[in-house]
């Protein structure tokens, strides 16, 4: 196959200068517009037109064409696309085609029927300058490494293994999209050994060239002739070099960023500000690559900018932009700690200080009181220092200016319910874990429940894949998911592209486990390398 110029133009739309009315009245047109003939026949051989036309069965139109019409392998100079006479498109090519090479092109959501915009999903024409049509196919999917679930709408590459290009500098050889299951298809391909990549292009190019981009790999050529079925493990690499990714003002006046890597020494630095004294508090994630940052004083704030340094490097420079004004009443939630058992109070921001003469503790309908004192570590936290067990009937009431945020406001009226659950009200999980033959299980694993909003309930660090109990748990469907720890960090961690890595892998139980008020569930999860 010849080589193709590595610049891969946009396709470009020629709208007619005539106004197209769309047909009015009549029942509603659920039927894609069909392909009735083309010129030339789809799977034609020794191809050297300059244009394709293709004739459907209603009046079709065409919709973001540039996005979605997908040429594989890619062209040299982009074609024109119009559509003529109201049921016919007509590709114009505007480079000749390299020899002896199939080309894909991929239509479907592109075309559309004129009356509903019932698109002509999963078309695709086919056509060779050679002999014959290449007739091979690699199949696979493509998940998200931090998540385990199914990546949709991402790139799938294919290069020569002799292409001296780069999947950096170059575009492909042959490139497809994956569906929302995760599942892809390259079809139409010749043989010999190939590299394969799926990629999160952000900025359309074909290219891995941004440090936002997602991309996976197999660590080995394939050959279309082999028939491959490949899985894809997609992840964004951490940085070589530290910036902020994200920066949002919250409602409740944090500030929050996230770094393209685990973060060090930050410090948010005024340009603007003079006189009065500004700091900040940090509360990071696990991870230290996000922080929400609440500054002391919000008192002439907005608009103000502030260099973000890390280690006394400046990383950028950002203004403090609130979106909406600030709610005066802080919201508060109780929870239990599910290892000292303590009753802890968690506000919207943080607090400035605790009044209990705005409070009622009612422990079995007897007034009581309480200690409570503020986390100083973290500022939102609350401890009550309540240990409720089962049958205790305890609430508490927090009357307006119960609580001062740090930043100002307080909490309007609100009434909690921090008594222990009964335990009859509660569930228990039995996970018994396993592999198959497909699978190596050498080293550590990091199993976890995680409710469906995304929330991680509970987590234990295995030594080899064996049974774990929970007990008291909220009735309620959870997602099981596993962490193959190869670096016993108990953690995921991401891959890198060079050296060459793989992320951690995560898998997850296909099916939620439900977890029932006084049962005892029993699950069993044998893991296996397919997908």
């Amino acid at each position: 196959m010849n080589r193709l110029s590595p610049a891969l133009l946009p396709v470009l739309i020629f709208a007619s200068c005539a106004q197209v009315r769309e047909p009015q009245g009549g029942p509603k047109d659920t039927m894609a517009p069909q392909l009735v003939s083309a010129d030339p026949a789809d799977g034609s051989t020794n191809f050297a037109g300059t244009r394709i036309l293709l004739h459907f069965d209603e009046s079709v139109k065409l919709d973001r064409v540039r996005e979605k019409l997908l040429v594989s392998p890619p062209l040299a100079v982009a074609p024109d696309v119009v559509v003529e006479k109201g049921n016919k498109v007509v590709i114009h090519l505007n480079a000749p085609l390299a020899a002896n090479t199939t080309y894909t092109f991929n239509i479907g959501d592109a075309v559309q029927d004129l009356s509903e915009g019932n698109p002509a999903a999963g078309l695709a024409f086919v056509v060779s300058t050679g002999s014959h049509v290449d007739s091979l196919a690699v199949h696979g999917r493509v998940i998200t490494a931090a998540t385990g679930l199914p990546a949709n709408d991402v790139l799938v590459l294919l290069r020569a293994v002799g292409d001296t290009g780069s999947v950096r500098t170059a575009p492909p050889d042959y490139f497809t999209r994956t569906h929302a299951d995760g599942s892809f298809t390259l079809s139409h391909l010749p043989g010999g050994p190939m590299r394969i990549y799926a990629l999160k292009d952000r900025n359309g190019n074909y290219r891995y060239d941004l440090p936002t981009e997602e991309i996976a790999f197999l660590d080995h050529p394939i050959d279309p002739a082999d028939g491959p079925q490949v899985s894809l493990f997609l992840f964004q690499p951490v940085s070589s070099f530290q910036f902020v990714t994200e920066a949002k003002v919250l409602e409740e006046r944090g500030w929050r960023m996230a770094f393209a890597r685990p973060a060090g020494d930050i410090a948010l630095h005024p340009l603007d500000r003079q006189g009065g004294k500004l700091t900040w508090w940090a509360e990071w994630n696990p991870g230290r690559d996000t922080a929400v940052f609440w500054p002391s004083d919000t008192t002439l704030l907005s608009g103000q900018r502030f260099a973000i340094s890390e280690g006394g490097s400046v990383l950028d420079t950002l203004n403090y932009r609130p979106a909406a004004a600030m709610p005066f009443y802080l919201t508060v939630n109780a929870w239990r700690d599910p290892l000292t058992k303590e009753v802890k109070l968690m506000s919207s921001r943080p607090v400035a200080r605790l009044d209990t003469a705005f409070t009622t503790l009612m422990v079995d309908s007897a007034r009581s009181e309480w200690a409570p004192r503020l986390d100083t570590t973290a500022q939102r936290t609350i401890f009550t220092g309540l240990h409720p067990v089962p049958h205790d009937e305890i609430s508490l009431v927090l009357y307006p200016r119960a609580i001062t945020g740090a930043m100002g406001g307080t909490n309007d009226t609100t009434k909690l319910r921090v008594g222990a659950p009964d335990p009859r009200t509660l569930g228990k999980l039995k996970v018994e874990l396993s592999a198959d033959s497909s699978l190596a299980t050498t080293g550590a694993w990091v199993l976890q429940l995680i409710t469906d909003k995304g929330r991680l309930v509970r987590e234990a660090v295995l030594d080899s894949l064996t049974t774990v109990q929970w007990k008291d748990l909220e009735p309620g469907a959870y997602v099981l998911r596993l962490i193959d720890d190869r670096n016993g960090d108990h953690r995921w961690d991401t891959g890198s592209f060079a050296p060459p890595v793989q992320p951690e892998r995560i898998y997850r139980l296909p099916d939620p486990v439900k977890v029932r008020a006084g049962w005892a569930v029993e699950t069993t999860w044998k893991l296996s390398n397919a997908l």
